[in-house]
């Protein structure tokens, strides 16, 4: 079927305000991973993205909504990383995103407005659905499995610990650190490695 002129128009348009959009979060991504949430500027931002304040502004209604589309790009590329790995059957997949104390400081800043946002808390929920929904893919875990859903939710709670003490105490050995979070994970979720056994036999 041919496509109108008006339909290419409209692509066109649309193929635009997508790399814009690109544009913008990248910007975004480098200026507050460089300076942190409260230093970063939306003219500053806007700027590097190569438009004007007011037009950053009709994509991202303020700062924070702006941070939480960067916090939901570099949580979707850490997670298709980790659904890669987990389809591949590799025991440890990378931690490294969770070493970078400049993206655990972003993280931690937009979980703090989830008190006081609801359509950030929104998000990030959503989020934490998809990857629980992924992890019980892999373990072969049903939803309807409470013990099995609670053990998700502890490696969950270990790997965001971990990220925000990061903040904090510097991790050295990063080989070591991976290699004793994913024993604590094989413990936690027994389905891990080669034992491949669903979390609710346990």
């Amino acid at each position: 079927m041919l496509k109108t002129r008006e339909t290419r128009v409209e692509e066109r348009k649309e193929e635009k305000r997508s790399e814009k959009r690109d544009r913008i979060l990248r910007a975004a991504e480098a200026i507050f991973l460089d300076k942190g949430f409260h230093a970063a500027s939306m003219n500053e931002i806007a700027e590097a993205a190569d438009v004007s304040t007011p037009h950053l502004y009709n994509f991202y209604a303020s700062k924070a909504a702006l941070a939480l589309a960067v916090q939901l790009k570099m949580g979707q590329e850490t997670f298709d990383a980790l659904k890669t790995a987990m389809s591949a059957g590799k025991k440890n997949p990378s931690c490294e995103s969770i070493f970078d104390s400049r993206r655990s400081s972003l993280m931690l800043t937009i979980l703090t407005e989830c008190t006081r946002n609801p359509d950030i808390k929104e998000k990030i929920t959503e989020n934490g659905a998809r990857l629980r929904a992924m992890i019980s893919e892999a373990g072969g875990i049903s939803q309807d499995d409470q013990e099995g859903q609670y053990r998700i939710l502890c490696v969950m709670a270990m790997y965001l610990g971990m990220s925000i003490s990061n903040i904090f105490t510097l991790v050295e050995n990063r080989e070591l650190m991976t290699k004793i979070l994913a024993q604590a994970e094989s413990c936690i979720l027994p389905f891990c490695g080669d034992k491949k056994v669903k979390a609710a036999q346990h």
